[in-house]
């Protein structure tokens, strides 16, 4: 089981628990079939937008509900996703599809996201690409936001093996492993602040 790719984790999740709540913040909740519809909306609007199997999703959201639509949906549309700051006015807010050459800089062609995140929900089945454990599903970058590590599918269906509670924490962490350690295994998320690193005196 672990080399199946994350998304069709999470997905097993949807088919066993879909009116069982995958988020839980102070403003909205999520179950796990609304996430799974809304991040399969997403993701053919992505591959309409000129988002391929391959592609590496540069994304600039606030953790929240609306992140984990993102992710999934980068992921269920075949790509791999970056975390950027919430801070860094280099990226704009939101989703850019990075790619070489395209923009004036060379760097990225942004897609609004808000538009499908925000429509009314509607049946939208899982998607057909097949994506191998071995593709990479994250990249995460160093501090100085340069690419690090390319994470595989594969390394984090891993984390299968691993017990989670119910209720799982997800931290504000680069490559949102926490946040699929809990959705692949059926856990109902709650955002939580790292505690701040303070140096001895």
């Amino acid at each position: 089981m672990v080399s199946i790719a994350i998304h069709r984790a999470v997905e097993h999740q949807v088919a066993t628990r879909g009116e069982s709540l995958a988020y839980v913040d102070d403003g909205r909740t999520l179950t796990y079939g609304e996430l799974n519809t809304r991040a399969n909306m997403l993701a053919r609007a992505l591959i309409a937008s000129g988002f391929k199997r391959g592609s590496l999703a540069a994304v600039r959201i606030e953790r929240s509900a609306d992140l984990i639509i993102t992710l999934l949906a980068v992921l269920k549309a075949g790509g791999a996703y970056t975390l950027t700051a919430h801070d860094d006015a280099s990226w704009p807010r939101g989703l850019s599809i990075v790619e070489k050459g395209i923009d004036a800089e060379g760097r990225c062609i942004a897609i609004d996201v808000s538009c499908v995140l925000n429509e009314e929900l509607r049946p939208s089945p899982n998607l057909p690409i097949l994506t191998r454990g071995t593709d990479v599903a994250c990249v995460l970058r160093d501090r100085d936001g340069s690419p690090a590590v390319l994470v595989p599918h594969s390394t984090i269906t891993a984390l299968l093996l691993r017990q989670v509670p119910r209720d799982a924490r997800w931290s504000d962490e680069s490559g949102a492993l926490d946040l699929w350690l809990a959705l692949m295994t059926g856990a109902t998320v709650m955002p939580v602040e790292l505690p701040v690193q303070t140096a001895a005196a």
